[in-house]
């Protein structure tokens, strides 16, 4: 099955931070198994922080960046790669040059402001509403902490269950540049508290302050980093029990680890993770770090101390970070490339060989192989009615199975049918569920499934794609599972 390259696009340095690359860096981590990739960004981005394995492309500074979707596309061909793009320079201009061009592209957003181009719009923040994106029709947003961006161990990080009674070690991380120092000011506050043995404070790529180094020389129960490989940093905050970070990608890792987090903003993009995640109490409340000094730090950290209950935030956090964040990032991956169209004589053969499969056969109602004289007949006649909408459903441009819809007065009965080689890729609640998106943009009567008792496998695609359990009965003498979506669950 062959599966597109990838370009990842962002930019990032001590002037507008690093928090674009690193998100991205996660999605590398997950996808380059599986995909090659390059991985592109300005000349002006803190390059040091880019891991030493990624092949590198740099944009000079001097491009304008409205040519810079034309320049891609005269080195890498939007039939070979798929982009995915993080920076609020990407404005609406930028994706719909992408897109004349031909390219799919996947967004990262926090900010939810231009009109969106991207194929798919993944913003990880919790409690996101989808009403308030402004898209194209064919745009499937990906929202909320079940997409959140972990990198892999974190990803994995995930399948554990923590439980904290003591706290003595803390870590504390704000990314970047740290422009308000709250590092400093943070470790500063901790140090007052004879409970706690040790601080690990996790500095950002761009941090270019002094001041946190000479405290480290009084205290050596302060511990510094910088510019650590993802591993290394997990290690160190398995080892603590309690942290300080902003709203951030940090703020979703430690979730993932577990851990009770005094957590606030000091950036506008942090305000949605950090309304959503002290509404729910995942975190502590901190509210506007950028105000903080010693002494605020001081009074929230001591608050959290005199807490009884330290498991309630990680239970919600467990919650809000399941251990199937990745399949949902394997199947965003898998969506773009899936394309329908309407059946043509030219399917003809492609449709024969496919429904006369022994599997098919064995799932379908009249389980008898089928004459190619027969399906000659049929295939013509479903080609040309009005009330039959036949769609050939293409991965990466190669035909890969049909999904048929044969409309009634009250509702349609849809049947779904996948070329062999593309079986047991978890592909056919995909093919659904982009089929049925084309289905409702020209009917709305309900679709209705009729499935074999003992088809699990189909069950389980149904249902993955929005079908809801609607009743069971005999249909062609058989006991079936009849399964329904209506135009309102229709998963965007």
């Amino acid at each position: 099955m062959n599966q597109k390259k990838l370009l990842f696009r962002a930019d990032g340095n001590s002037i507008i931070g690093l928090g674009h690359l690193y998100r991205l860096f996660a999605l590398v981590e997950l996808y380059k198994e599986k995909n090659d990739f390059i991985f592109i960004t300005k000349e002006s981005s803190t390059l040091k922080v880019i891991p030493k394995d990624y092949s590198i492309e740099t944009i000079s500074n001097t491009i304008d960046l409205i040519e810079e979707p034309y320049i891609l596309s005269t080195k890498y061909s939007p039939k070979e790669y798929i982009v995915i793009i993080d920076g609020y320079q990407f404005t609406s201009e930028y994706q719909r040059k992408l897109k004349s061009l031909g390219y799919i592209i996947i967004y990262i957003d926090d900010l939810i402001t231009n009109h969106q181009y991207a194929d798919v719009v993944i913003n990880h923040s919790e409690g996101i509403e989808s009403k308030k994106y402004i898209t194209e029709n064919y745009t499937e947003l990906a929202l909320g902490t079940k997409y959140a961006i972990l990198r892999p161990s974190f990803l994995e990080a995930t399948k554990n269950k923590r439980i904290i009674n003591t706290i003595n070690t803390v870590f504390v991380c704000f990314g970047g540049a740290d422009m308000y120092d709250l590092s400093y000011k943070a470790t500063k506050a901790l140090l007052k508290f004879n409970k706690l043995k040790e601080i690990h404070v996790l500095l950002g790529g761009a941090y270019k302050h002094n001041q946190i180094f000479n405290l480290q020389k009084k205290h050596s129960n302060i511990h510094i980093y910088q510019n650590l490989q993802e591993k290394e940093i997990i290690l160190i905050m398995e080892k603590c029990n309690l942290a300080i970070a902003p709203a951030s990608t940090t703020l979703y890792e430690l979730c993932a680890i577990q851990m009770p987090i005094l957590s606030g903003y000091f950036v506008d993009n942090q305000l949605n993770i950090y309304n959503s995640f002290t509404n729910k109490k995942a975190v502590y409340p901190g509210g506007d770090f950028s105000k903080y000094e010693e002494e605020n730090f001081f009074k929230a950290i001591e608050k959290i101390l005199k807490t009884n209950d330290y498991n309630s935030s990680l239970k919600i956090q467990q919650k809000l970070f399941d251990s199937k964040i990745s399949n949902r990032f394997f199947e965003l991956l898998n969506y773009v490339q899936i394309s329908t169209r309407k059946a043509s004589k030219d399917d003809k053969l492609n449709v024969y060989n496919w429904s006369n499969d022994p599997l098919v056969r064995k799932n379908s109602y009249n389980s008898n192989p089928i004459t190619l004289e027969n399906h000659e007949k049929w295939f013509e006649s479903k080609i040309n009615d009005k009330n039959n909408i036949f769609h050939i459903i293409e991965y990466n441009s190669s035909p890969a199975g049909m999904v048929r819809y044969e409309v009634k007065e009250e509702y349609t009965v849809v049947g779904i049918t996948i070329a062999k080689k593309y079986r047991g890729k978890k592909l056919a609640h995909l093919f659904l569920k982009k089929s049925a998106k084309e289905y409702f943009k020209v009917l709305k009567k309900p679709i209705l499934a009729h499935i074999k008792k003992e088809n699990i496998a189909s069950v389980k695609s149904f249902e993955k794609s929005g079908y809801k359990s609607y009743k069971e009965e005999q249909y062609n003498g058989i006991n079936s599972f009849i399964y329904k979506l209506e135009k309102n669950d229709s998963i965007r």
